[in-house]
């Protein structure tokens, strides 16, 4: 199937699988969710609130189901992948934020780094042994601008940027997904990981000022000239659903990959590097305090 010509009609029935998408209750996450429930799978949302939770599964409506989850918390994350007990055929990491001030987790975390990928990387590894098919993990093509400062992760010293912040992040869950990758390889495992990219999407993740009247209007008029959520979403609904390489890239084959049907994209060579997707992992076990499944 060439990848110019795929859209959500391709997507196959789902009916019977089982579906996890964090991030679910808004922007790509939701419209995620969405076309998943709409195929028959069973969605599984975890949620900041159960109400913020409830609200999106009766809007994405089919079968759905609702956890309470913060993912800047790893007692939260712990306490959640301990409650859940049902296989997962694929686990859709697609939870994100920017923080225009520098912001730290419970755990002493910086906001990005915490969010994006180490509660994450906890949460699947916790969840593994549950997972039957797919993890797709969501990165950006912000990566390739991304150095991880292994001396100074978290910003405590150096000068703080929300987008040295971001790209480190997004940097981060592409090395994640490839040591995952190696590791399940190694293992001899059924599952595999697969990564993309939304390119640029209007939603609530651009908010470029702090007051949210305005942001409604800016995002308004931007639906107009960029890529909507639902755009944004087909790069990951591509990622779970196709048969693909393992540790495939995927994103908008449109030009600078920022609109257009999914297809294979170029990663950076940083995020090519099986030495410091090594790196990372470790880095990740000992903030996380992870007990590596594979």
């Amino acid at each position: 199937m060439g990848a110019q010509k795929w859209t959500v009609d391709r997507l196959p029935d789902l009916t019977g699988k089982t579906v996890m998408v964090t991030g679910g209750t808004s922007g790509i996450g939701r419209e995620a969710a969405r076309e998943f429930a709409r195929r028959g799978a069973h969605v599984v949302l975890p949620s900041l609130t159960r109400a913020e939770g409830e609200s999106a599964a009766a809007e994405i409506g089919g079968s759905t189901e609702v956890h309470e989850l913060d993912l800047s918390r790893l007692d939260a994350v712990r306490g959640f992948a301990a409650g859940y007990a049902d296989p997962i055929d694929v686990l859709l990491d697609n939870a994100g934020l920017m923080s225009k001030s520098r912001r730290e987790t419970d755990d002493g975390f910086e906001l990005h780094l915490g969010v994006n990928v180490l509660g994450p990387f906890l949460l699947t590894e916790l969840l593994l042994s549950r997972i039957r098919e797919r993890v797709v993990i969501t990165s950006s093509m912000a990566h390739a601008k991304g150095r991880i400062d292994f001396t100074d992760p978290h910003f405590r010293r150096r000068r703080y940027s929300m987008a040295a912040a971001y790209a480190q992040s997004k940097l981060a869950c592409m090395l994640w997904g490839l040591d995952l990758q190696n590791r399940l390889h190694a293992a001899g495992s059924p599952v595999d990981v697969q990564l993309a990219h939304p390119g640029f999407a209007a939603t609530s993740i651009l908010d470029p000022t702090p007051f949210p009247k305005v942001n409604s209007i800016l995002t308004l008029l931007g639906r107009r000239i960029v890529p909507t959520a639902s755009d944004g979403a087909r790069p990951l609904l591509y990622a779970a659903t196709e048969t693909l390489p393992p540790a495939s890239y995927t994103g908008p084959s449109g030009l600078r990959q920022i609109a257009g049907a999914p297809g294979p994209c170029e990663r950076s060579a940083p995020a090519a590097d099986p030495d410091l997707a090594r790196r990372f992992r470790e880095f990740a076990v000992r903030e996380t305090g992870a007990d590596l499944a594979v």
